[in-house]
């Protein structure tokens, strides 16, 4: 694979392992995975816990939308048991299961900041990321942390506290619009996330002219990775970063 270019895991594992679980970033230290992503959010109460999707349908033995609810009634989600029964009991991750998990497997931590829903949304958001600021100034130094979110909001109320920190925009190309340049300079991103399909040399070589960084989701192709990487860009998240990056001592 290109050198220097960056294979980020996506969700961990999510072929080997349910995403965002312990037990998946744990499977990654497997591997010479040197970056992988996760999400995070908040729950009612302000705890900060790992689950892309707003609600925990999907992904857990539980139902309901994840920042109307308590820890409390969160907390025993079972995220692995629709997986397999070796995943069976796998609870949701908090974002300090994450910064301990880190800190010991130093792997680089992208974390996306999920748009928060409800009434109390923007005071939440404010909470999260407070919270999360405090959680990610006790990662070692260093490993590097990218924070991204397609919530230009959330961004940038992170950015304004943490400035010290890397930030990306996300967009979907139906979002991908002529003023992205300046939602990104607005929530201080100075790297661009988008998605794969319909992406063309021309857009990625626009931004990167533009002095912008480019990481692109989801890539589980190798062919269509190589050529991306042909192209310019920096990094690619992919569901099968063990198939780009092998084990350790192979």
């Amino acid at each position: 694979m290109h050198e220097g270019k960056k294979i980020i895991a996506h969700r961990g594992l999510p072929i080997l392992a349910p995403e965002n679980t312990m037990g998946g970033f744990k499977l990654m230290e497997k591997y010479n995975i040197d970056w992988f992503e996760t999400d995070v959010t908040s729950t009612s109460d302000g705890k900060l816990v790992i689950i892309h999707d707003d609600y925990l349908d999907r992904t857990t033995n539980k139902s309901g939308e994840v920042s109307r609810m308590n820890y409390s009634e969160i907390k025993d989600a079972d995220t692995g048991f629709w997986f397999s029964s070796k995943y069976d009991g796998e609870k949701l991750p908090t974002m300090k299961d994450v910064v301990d998990f880190v800190n010991e497997a130093k792997i680089n931590l992208n974390i996306e900041l999920k748009g928060i829903t409800g009434p109390e949304g923007n005071k939440l958001a404010d909470s999260l990321v407070h919270k999360l600021k405090d959680l990610l100034d006790q990662i070692d130094p260093n490993i590097e942390i990218l924070i991204s979110s397609f919530n230009s909001i959330m961004l940038a109320k992170m950015h304004n506290i943490a400035p010290e920190y890397e930030y990306a925009i996300l967009f979907e190309q139906h979002t991908l619009y002529p003023d992205w340049q300046l939602i990104a300079d607005a929530c201080g991103a100075k790297t661009v996330h988008l998605e794969s399909e319909r992406l063309t040399y021309d857009m990625i070589s626009e931004i990167k002219k533009r002095g912008y960084n480019v990481n692109v989701w989801t890539v589980n192709d190798h062919g269509r990775a190589n050529e991306l990487f042909n192209w310019g860009v920096d990094g690619i998240f992919t569901d099968i970063a063990d198939l780009f990056v092998g084990e350790k001592g192979e």
